[in-house]
């Protein structure tokens, strides 16, 4: 009750006669329910914005991992070709 009072002002209706403060307080009654439910639904997107935002570094961390081992993999290439001259073909065949 109190939730609804502060959010709708229940306590001071505008209307007299059992009808129309029914009326009054059901409709205030959905608003505090729509209220609520936007709230939970806010918190439910916060979530899941963090859990995807979570997933993006998570993506971003094994891409630079992936960058790096192919750029030390391409300078071992160049390295072994300088070695072994026309002998490329091998390296290729074991990787």
């Amino acid at each position: 009750m109190s939730e609804c009072d502060r959010k709708t002002g229940i306590k001071q209706l505008r209307v007299r006669g059992l009808k129309a403060v029914r009326f009054c307080a059901t409709l205030k009654a959905i608003g505090v329910n729509i209220f609520r439910a936007t709230a939970a639904r806010m918190a439910q997107n916060q979530k899941k914005s963090d859990q995807v935002e979570c997933e993006s570094c998570l993506n971003h961390a094994i891409f630079v991992v992936k960058e790096h081992f192919m750029m030390t993999l391409s300078h071992l290439k160049k390295i072994y070709s300088l070695y072994f001259g026309s002998y490329e073909h091998k390296l290729k065949m074991a990787a």
